[in-house]
């Protein structure tokens, strides 16, 4: 089977994921450590998406960034947009901080949303020199009229659904009975970020990952959901933030033996430094995901004879 990987890094400002979201946090500080990590991953053969939110483009640190891979930006970089609506213009509320609710851009009123993301889009192209065609819902925050936002903006690929996953409990969408199966609509091609089930049996795991509704059943019953627990059965995303190589590789395959052949690796920039986001508490949960990123994309390249593309090489204009 021949298999893709795209690279993601959701490119954004630094705050405590356990104060909620607000407007005010919108330092970007970590850039000295991405730099070179970007860096790192283009050497082992990566090429990364770069997923940018509007502090980090608009923050001393994230131009610098942006100014240090511009001439990449063709070959192993691509500029593409991130929208965390609490610090993205327009604001149109006096009060700093937003509910969960308010997180999630999809449900944003239409034309607020609409202005969001065009704002962020001119942003992007005002600073890279180069107008964004693959967008990322902050929150994963993707709705109905979304794509129709993003097909007027020129926008082509978007990377926000997640697989398997269910927000509703924050008021977001539920994209529970979604696969990583990549599709089209209103011209706009969707890449999933990639998740998967897994469990000590390889057949119930085939089974959850073909036939996601059929996981809701280990909600329901309190004897489904001792199964559950008896089976190990657990969602993950295909991240380093919270899984080890083994696990990562274990996403892959799980995901490879009912034909999934792209696969979305990602992590969140602030991660590059301790103490950041919850996923790296110290020093050395930092240099363990590094690690665990150089390792996989390794493994990738070279046990699965893989390619590594951009997201906009999946656009369907180019087949």
């Amino acid at each position: 089977m021949d298999v893709k990987l795209l690279v993601v890094i959701h490119a954004e400002e630094e705050f405590d994921w356990d104060q909620g979201f607000n407007s005010r946090n919108t330092a970007v500080t970590h850039h000295h450590a991405l730099i070179p990590f970007m860096g790192e991953l283009i050497e082992t053969g990566a090429k990364i998406t770069l997923a940018m939110d509007y502090p980090f483009v608009e923050s001393a640190g994230g131009r610098e960034v942006i100014a240090h891979y511009q001439s990449n930006a063709a070959q192993c970089v691509e500029f593409a947009a991130h929208l965390h609506p609490w610090v993205n213009p327009p604001n149109v509320s006096h009060d700093q901080s937003v509910t969960d609710f308010e997180s999630y851009p999809c449900n944003l009123a239409p034309d607020l949303e609409y202005e969001k993301i065009s704002r962020l889009t001119e942003k992007i192209q005002a600073v890279s020199g180069v107008s964004p065609v693959t967008y990322l819902a902050g929150r994963y925050g993707f709705g109905p009229v979304t794509s129709e936002h993003l097909r007027t903006l020129g926008y082509q690929v978007d990377l926000s659904i997640s697989a398997y996953c269910d927000f509703s409990h924050q008021q977001g969408p539920d994209f529970s009975e979604y696969t990583n199966a990549l599709f089209v609509e209103n011209a706009i091609r969707h890449i999933p970020h990639t998740s998967s089930w897994l469990s000590v049996s390889k057949r119930v795991a085939k089974k959850a990952n073909q036939c996601p509704a059929w996981c809701r059943t280990f909600n329901s019953k309190h004897l489904t959901r001792f199964i559950a627990k008896a089976l190990r059965i657990s969602r993950h995303r295909l991240s380093p933030e919270g899984n080890d190589l083994s696990q990562l590789q274990a996403i892959t395959q799980a995901q490879m033996a009912i034909g999934q052949d792209v696969f979305v690796l990602s992590f969140h920039s602030p991660s590059l430094v301790a103490g950041m986001t919850p996923y790296v508490p110290t020093t050395k949960d930092c240099e363990r995901l590094k690690y665990t990123t150089r390792r996989y994309i390794e493994w990738f390249l070279r046990e699965l004879n893989g390619e590594i593309v951009l997201a906009k090489d999946m656009a369907v204009s180019q087949g």
